[in-house]
């Protein structure tokens, strides 16, 4: 039975930290902000930002946006495109800040 409550306690807490960790994207990568410009600023309507929120993450250039974490579920592959779009857009601290989340969730994304 000591056995049975160990385990129990074990996933409680794991599943507090998985749900934690999907909770603080918004916190983790934006400051905690809506909308996070290559400034730093909570502006929707500068382009290129991050749009953040606590299921997901999107990199919006404008026309395209780039939804590279959707819920627990990293996008390589769309985080790379945002990257180059990024790149583009002359925007070094957005685009390192997407390469920060592709090595925080143990990705490579090409690009970044």
């Amino acid at each position: 039975m000591r056995h049975l409550v160990i385990a129990f306690s074990m996933l409680c807490v794991v599943s507090f930290a998985a749900s934690d960790a999907q909770a603080n994207l918004k916190k983790e990568y934006c400051a905690n902000q809506t909308y996070y410009t290559e400034a730093g600023e909570n502006d929707g309507s500068r382009y290129p930002h991050l749009h953040c929120d606590a299921s997901f993450l999107t990199y919006s250039s404008g026309s395209n946006h780039y939804n590279f974490v959707v819920g627990d579920k990293l996008q390589p592959g769309i985080a790379g495109n945002a990257c180059f779009t990024a790149a583009e857009q002359d925007a070094p601290n957005l685009k390192a800040k997407v390469a920060e989340v592709c090595s925080d969730f143990g990705k490579s994304c090409y690009g970044c």
